[in-house]
């Protein structure tokens, strides 16, 4: 909302008379925002805590930014507008956004959530609104979206091993603003609609089913057919399409159409007849069709000699009506495939705020909604954009004390994050150079100007040319050394790259648990008081007005929040902040951290008081003989975007607006880091591998080298580059516990062959075309399909049934190129993931419902039972046991 302002129609300028000879401009009609009715939200002492976090959104190159917290905040100063914790007005602003300035790396077509939690409000629009503008003595219609998701979630350390003591939690909760308006779903029902509306009776085919038009290949959709599979198909079905199913079973029939498209009439009617000796009589006025061919012909009238309308095959019912040698059609019998449905679900509401009477629960990652367009008062188009936004109402410096307290008592291992304090040396890299020469460089080299706390996960993906590991001995300590590019900066805020140097047992490494770094303020300057210091920084007053309103700047900028920032931000020590500045140092990872750790203690933008923005009308040159109309309309357009009173003390914050703000990507980087994650040096120390798995910098050979003849060639693969594959898909799936990650290594560790192949052979095999030729029970429908759907991936996908449920779940067609699962890396470790998720072959003992994830839950340690849903038996048992007992022995798991 502060940027609002920043670009106020264009900025109205307050040091001139902006008296204007029209009429005040219309007031608007606005949905109705009164709350549904519903009863107080349930307590949240019931809400788990949190394990996972996620990125709002996913990254277009999957090896890009995601993996480091650091680049992800310097990212946010692409930004447009929106930062944490001024806007480019200089108006408060409790979150950040996302626009067209971020959209270069991430994938920003879909909103994701920040962590585990449950959904407790959100509202939608039907259509939405606009405000009216003066822009060049016209008037302009400019859209909004007030649209959001409110998210609650519990934040708790983890609990000691062998102590009955449990830490203090906290409730924060994550806002999602401006999102996508109902209309944009209706038009497209392609679109993936949130988890957190309700579903509708209405069914609709699944955008990601595969089924293809004969004679059209383009044309892509659901088959229908006259029975259960493997009855004929007569008609497809497009992907959106709703429909309404009777029955029970995989194959259920189609109630909302008559018969297939080619026979409907435009009033919704079938039209044909059939030839009366071609019916068989079922019961009433239903028969099936026979005949001594494979199909027969529908007529456009009761007679032979008119045109055919379309064949249906015999064996198909019908039901029809009348007397004579031809009986007029009703409706044909039909089938479709009800996985390949899913619900169609609808908002509880529209255009008013939705408090959930039951929360509904979300994981981390899940669906939130999409961006929505909003056009600036100043801005010529509309943009879409997302205002992401983390605050609490506990006692958070109760919190942060006990957990501080909390980290003391935690295990060495849950220390992730090395503080790289001020005046660290940052030695320039020289080809060849030794730790012993870097020691002595480090003397004469830049140093660092601000604290930086580095994550794990960094330090251990850098390949290994750029770590150094020095052992201890009698004459000195143990010593790592690590090359790290535009991640410190100098004192004129100039990145520096080169060598850091650890000492081990000195450089201090961190729990994330003991908020390093973070500080506490509690700010009261208002909007006004914001203002003023804005118009000041950028001589936005006359003379007169300067001193009129310097006492209100100066304690803006005296202000515990601005004092903070100034340290920080204000680069040429004017006592200006302006945005530039702001994003100058948001480049900078040091700087971007440190305003990142900012816990601010302020009313929330959301929480509408009509004197708060009355109090700007001075500043901005508004008065009744000097109307300024674009500021009435900015504030009516505020007054409708907010929503903390009809919200607020359902779910559990304050009536009066107060709360505790978060910066919500950095508090996602400081905690996501610290999960254990699958590295290069893990999987080297559990397989006895290293220097001889893959072929990138430890080494090793090609994947299915031996079969580069017989089979499509893999390309050689960085093993760096796996592992973030590999655990951005660890994510993405959410097999995200230890036991989780190391049984679901130990399995694909067998499955693979020790992580050389991604198809099912073994070193020496010879390939056979005709091997699994009869296999067509199993789940393979023609002769030739058991080499063409012989296992791919890490864990070996298998069946051409597999292939095509896998297909309908990408959208990518891999029945007609099940090689692209072997070649592609990134589609050999998510095969592996679904089916992990997915797999029809678990046991029902524990209800899993194809999630071995259900299976680990229950017995964590079982690696058989996990094998036998995995492989179908004991095949490899003794090498799935030692590497699963030897992750478990690395991580400390009992």
């Amino acid at each position: 909302m502060a940027n609002l302002l920043a670009r106020l129609f264009g900025f109205h300028d307050t040091r001139s008379d902006s008296r204007v000879d029209r009429p005040s401009p219309p007031v608007l009609p606005t949905p109705d925002t009164r709350n549904v009715p519903l009863s107080p939200a349930p307590s949240s002492d019931t809400l788990p805590p949190l394990k996972n976090w996620s990125h709002p959104f996913k990254c277009k190159d999957p090896l890009g930014d995601k993996r480091n917290p650091l680049l992800q905040l310097t990212h946010m100063a692409k930004a447009k507008a929106g930062y944490f914790p001024l806007g480019r007005s200089g108006l408060w602003h409790g979150g950040v956004h996302f626009d067209s300035g971020t959209a270069g790396p991430l994938d920003q077509s879909s909103v994701h959530c920040l962590a585990d939690g449950e959904v407790v409000a959100y509202r939608i629009d039907t259509q939405a609104p606009t405000t009216t503008y003066f822009v060049n003595k016209q008037t302009v219609k400019k859209p909004f979206s007030r649209n959001f998701v409110l998210v609650r979630h519990r934040l708790q350390p983890p609990k000691i091993e062998g102590s009955p003591d449990t830490p203090r939690s906290l409730i924060f909760y994550s806002l999602y603003m401006h999102l996508r308006d109902w209309s944009v779903y209706r038009k497209d029902a392609a679109i993936v609609r949130p988890a957190c509306w309700p579903e509708s009776p209405i069914l609709r085919v699944k955008r990601t089913v595969n089924d293809i038009r004969p004679g059209n290949p383009e044309e892509r959709g659901l088959n229908v057919r006259i029975k259960v599979w493997p009855g004929q198909v007569i008609d497809l079905l497009p992907r959106g399409a709703e429909v309404t199913v009777s029955g029970e079973g995989s194959y259920r029939k189609l109630e909302n159409s008559l018969g297939p498209a080619e026979l409907i009439n435009a009033d919704g009617s079938i039209a044909g007849y059939l030839a009366a000796s071609l019916l068989q009589p079922i019961a009433g006025n239903e028969y099936r069709i026979t005949s001594s061919e494979e199909w027969v012909n529908v007529r456009a009238d009761p007679s032979i000699n008119n045109p055919e309308l379309l064949k249906l095959p015999v064996g198909t019912v019908v039901t029809v009506s009348g007397e004579g040698e031809f009986r007029k059609l009703e409706r044909v019998n039909q089938y479709v495939h009800f996985d390949s449905l899913e619900g169609a679900q609808e908002p509880l509401a529209l255009d008013r705020v939705v408090v959930l009477d039951t929360p509904v629960p979300i994981k981390a990652g899940a669906l939130i909604g999409h961006l929505g367009e909003y056009q600036d008062g100043g801005a010529d188009q509309p943009e879409e954009k997302l205002h992401l936004e983390v605050f609490s109402n506990d006692d958070v410096d109760l919190f942060i004390k006990d957990s501080r307290d909390w980290a003391q008592r935690l295990p060495d291992k849950d220390r992730t994050w090395l503080k790289l304090a001020k005046g660290t040396a940052v030695v320039p890299h020289q080809e060849n150079a030794t730790a012993a020469q870097l020691k002595v460089w480090s003397a004469d080299s830049p140093i660092s100007a601000a604290d930086l706390l580095v994550p794990k996960s960094v330090l251990e993906a850098l390949p290994a040319d750029r770590k150094i590991q020095v052992a201890a001995s009698d004459s000195r300590k143990a010593s790592n050394w690590y090359r790290l590019d535009g991640l410190l900066h100098d004192a004129d805020n100039h990145l520096l790259d080169g060598w850091v140097r650890e000492e081990v047992g000195i450089t201090p490494w961190l729990s994330p648990w003991s908020w390093e770094g973070y500080d506490l303020i509690f700010d009261y300057s208002t909007p006004k008081h914001l203002m003023a210091s804005f118009l000041s920084a950028v001589d936005g007053f006359t003379e007169e007005q300067r001193e009129r309103f310097r006492p209100l700047a100066d304690k803006d900028d005296q202000g515990p929040m601005k004092s903070r920032l100034y340290e920080i931000i204000d680069r040429n020590r004017d006592g200006k902040m302006t945005a530039e500045e702001l994003q100058a140092v948001l480049h900078l990872p040091a700087h971007a951290q440190a305003i990142s750790q900012l816990i601010i203690r302020k009313e929330s933008e959301w929480f509408h008081q009509t004197q708060k923005w009355d109090a700007l009308d001075e500043l901005l040159g508004h008065s009744g003989s000097t109307p300024h109309l674009n500021w009435l309309a900015e504030k009516q357009r505020i007054q409708q975007m907010s929503w903390w009173g009809e919200v607020a003390e359902k779910v559990g914050l304050p009536s009066w607006g107060k709360v505790f703000h978060f910066n919500p990507i950095g508090l996602k980087g400081w905690f996501k880091d610290s999960n254990r994650r699958i590295t290069v040096e893990l999987l080297e120390k559990v397989t006895g591998k290293s220097g001889n798995w893959f072929t990138g910098r430890g080494g090793g050979r090609n994947f299915l080298d031996d079969f580069s003849v017989k089979y499509p060639q893999i390309y050689k693969y960085d093993k760096y580059d796996f592992v973030a594959l590999l655990n951005d898909a660890l994510e993405r799936y959410q097999i995200t516990t230890p036991h989780q990650q190391a049984h679901f290594v130990s399995q694909c560790f067998h499955e693979s062959a020790a992580f050389e192949t991604t198809v099912e052979f073994a070193s020496g095999e010879q390939y056979d075309p005709g091997m699994h030729i009869n296999a067509i029970a199993s789940g393979n429908t023609e002769v030739g399909d058991g080499p063409k759907y012989k296992g791919k991936g890490l864990i070996q996908l298998t069946w051409k049934n597999n292939y095509e449920s896998y297909s309908n779940y990408t959208g990518v067609d891999f029945v007609r190129a099940p090689n692209l699962i072997a070649e592609n890396m990134f589609n050999a470790i998510d095969v592996s993931c679904w089916y992990w998720r997915r797999n029809g072959a678990v046991s029902r003992k524990y209800n899993a419902r194809g999630d071995i994830n259900v299976l680990i839950n229950n017995e964590p340690d079982n690696v058989r039972l996990v094998t036998l849903a995995v492989n179908g038996g004991d095949n490899g048992l003794h090498e799935r046991v030692k590497i699963y007992e030897a992750i478990r022995k690395e991580w400390g798991l009992k």
